[in-house]
């Protein structure tokens, strides 16, 4: 698989760790001294529940499955103290 997130297409959903994450856009910058990051919109949902609409921003497929794995675990963790109204992100 390709290390650029270009062959993500909007919107989607992928299940990490059981949970699934909706990928709404994907947009791409190139910073002046050449290096790509990958801003990425989504949510994550549980059940009826899901969180508001935030970004990420990373560089290729390996940063945004760690990312995503730390956001899955503090949503999963704010909903079991019973505080979804957090910001994400």
């Amino acid at each position: 698989m390709s290390n650029r997130l270009e062959s993500i297409i909007p919107p989607m959903r992928i299940i990490i760790d059981n949970t699934p994450v909706n990928i709404y856009e994907v947009t791409k910058s190139t910073l002046i001294n050449g290096e790509t990051w990958y801003h990425v919109y989504l949510s994550i949902g549980i059940g009826k529940n899901e969180s508001r609409r935030f970004s990420l921003s990373v560089r290729n497929f390996k940063e945004l499955r760690k990312k995503l794995l730390i956001e899955v675990s503090k949503y999963k963790f704010m909903r079991l103290i019973g505080r979804q109204d957090l910001v994400m992100g």
